[in-house]
């Protein structure tokens, strides 16, 4: 994930991207034209990206309505459009987002403008502790360390290390009771049009790493799935028949990726 900035319009940038293919309005032309580009490899990713946006909403109300967490604290939050957490939770909630894109972090509270209960700070996700330790977070958390943790759609551009690193800073945070809401990208690199599509990313600047399941298992360690286990967006949304044949090639059996909740 390399230092890009969100009002750089000579480079395509993956945030703006996402909001492209979400229907957003936030992004450049050269955005527009490397997410066509995206779209014609793989027709499905729209509808995937929407799929994943759902899931936040599911998430965010799963959180505060059914399990009662008065804090999330989201990583890697991108621009607070679209139908983002802070638009789905249970009243009275705090949001903490957070992005490592200074130009982003600014341009999101310009968004987000007197929202109560919502705050933005830069901070990057493969080092959560640097946020979660900020005087000004902590003022936010008082003595509070039941939190649900976000990382949805980010562990795709994050290493194995990177992985394995957060999952030990948040669990070593956080209090027994806290969750660790995650999407875990899983496909087949070796496929050729997942393999063009990687391609277009690092030509932008970015990697991504698709893994099995099994060994994103081993990374998470210690945290554990709930009693759900890992879904599908298909099976976390009731959606059926969504995907090509073509999809599930690339994408493999996880139908673009995986949803759980991690317990300790």
């Amino acid at each position: 994930m390399p230092e890009q900035s969100l009002l750089d319009t000579t480079r395509p940038n993956p945030g703006r991207i996402y909001d492209y293919l979400l229907g957003g309005h936030h992004n450049f032309e050269i955005d527009r034209m490397v997410a066509e580009q995206v779209r014609v490899l793989i027709p499905f990713l729209p509808k995937a990206m929407r799929m994943m946006r759902w899931c936040l909403q599911d998430i965010a109300r799963t959180l505060t309505y059914e399990r009662g967490y008065r804090y999330i604290i989201d990583f890697a939050s991108g621009l607070p459009t679209m139908g983002h957490l802070h638009t789905a939770v249970a009243p009275g909630t705090v949001v903490i987002y957070s992005d490592r894109d200074p130009i982003c972090v600014e341009y999101s509270k310009e968004i987000l403008g007197d929202t109560p209960n919502v705050y933005y700070f830069q901070a990057d996700c493969r080092r959560p502790e640097e946020l979660l330790n900020r005087p000004e977070v902590q003022e936010i958390l008082g003595d509070n360390r039941r939190v649900a943790f976000v990382y949805w759609g980010i562990t795709m551009y994050m290493t194995d290390e990177d992985i394995a690193r957060v999952a030990r800073a948040l669990y070593d945070w956080s209090d027994k009771e806290s969750c660790w809401a995650v999407f875990v990208a899983e496909g087949d690199p070796d496929h050729p049009n997942a393999r063009k599509f990687l391609e277009i990313y690092q030509q932008i600047g970015e990697s991504i790493y698709m893994r099995p399941l099994s060994v994103f298992r081993e990374l998470v360690q210690p945290w554990r799935p709930d009693a759900l286990g890992f879904r599908t967006m298909e099976e976390w949304h009731g959606l059926q028949d969504t995907m090509t044949e073509e999809d599930k090639q690339i994408f493999a059996a996880g139908g673009g990726g995986y949803g759980v909740y991690l317990i300790k």
